[in-house]
């Protein structure tokens, strides 16, 4: 999996197989994904044609892309276009949230800004953050109460 393009200082696409709501890292980054989508091969593109239609002559060309949109939780340097990408594990998520002993995520506003209508990706990330940092699974229970409310409270009934 590689770095595709750069959207903002915060955002970043990557190619290849994931998950909305999987952890990534790169040469000096965490990201979470925050949406997935297909991008049609460049051939079809250039041609102007269905991609069932080449694929019926050249299906290795014809297959396009899985593309995820993904926003940056830690960053040392900001990755770069082509950059290596791989699924981070629970060790690289407790070195960010643990600072000197003190728990600390300062990137969860910024977080639900972005996935205001998908609150849901935070939830299911704070359920691997207690994974992760069991000794502070009390702080992070009450954080993602407070995400369950607002979910509940954008229902419209």
């Amino acid at each position: 999996m590689k770095i595709l393009r750069l959207l903002s200082d915060d955002e970043f696409e990557v190619e290849g197989e994931l998950n909305v709501g999987d952890v990534i890292k790169t040469a000096e980054s965490l990201a979470i994904v925050l949406s997935l989508y297909h991008e049609d091969s460049e051939i079809s593109k250039y041609f102007g044609m269905e991609a069932g239609k080449i694929k019926e002559f050249m299906p290795d060309l014809a297959g396009g892309e899985r593309i995820a949109k993904c926003f940056v939780l830690h960053c040392k340097n900001l990755p770069k276009p082509g950059e290596e990408v791989e699924l981070a594990d629970d060790k690289e998520l407790r070195c960010i949230h643990l600072i000197d002993g003190e728990f600390s995520v300062p990137y969860l506003i910024a977080l639900m800004k972005k996935c205001r209508d998908r609150l849901w990706v935070v939830r299911d990330y704070l359920n691997r953050l207690m994974r992760a940092i069991p000794e502070e699974k009390e702080v992070i229970e009450i954080i993602k109460a407070e995400v369950e409310y607002r979910m509940l409270k954008s229902m419209e009934m």
